[in-house]
């Protein structure tokens, strides 16, 4: 098994705001900016509505294009699960940071 490259730094700032429809609420939207030089903007920032038999949880999507007939392709996102856990885990942090700032209560 080949060594995984290095995830370079990121940094993220996030934009509070509150949607409610389907199956998610809409918790916010992110700017991710990676290793100081380049910026995924419009990451949203979601949580899963509670199904019977399962549970809520905050997750982020990556910015994706609606195509013909209903699908979906990406515009950006991570290549590793390593590239994905970290971004992940910088947004859900600066999240976090800006909801204890704004006065918010984590749902």
């Amino acid at each position: 098994m080949e060594n995984a490259p290095a995830v370079p730094g990121l940094a993220a700032r996030v934009r509070l705001f509150r949607s409610e429809s389907g199956k998610a609420v809409l918790l916010g939207f992110a700017d991710l900016t990676i290793a100081e030089s380049f910026v995924i903007k419009g990451i949203r920032i979601l949580e899963t509505k509670a199904q019977e038999g399962g549970s809520a949880g905050t997750f982020v999507s990556f910015p994706r294009r609606k195509g013909g007939e209903e699908r979906y392709f990406d515009v950006a996102h991570p290549v590793t699960a390593a590239a994905r856990d970290k971004a992940q885990a910088v947004i859900l942090e600066s999240y976090r940071s800006a909801l204890a700032e704004s006065g918010g209560a984590e749902a």
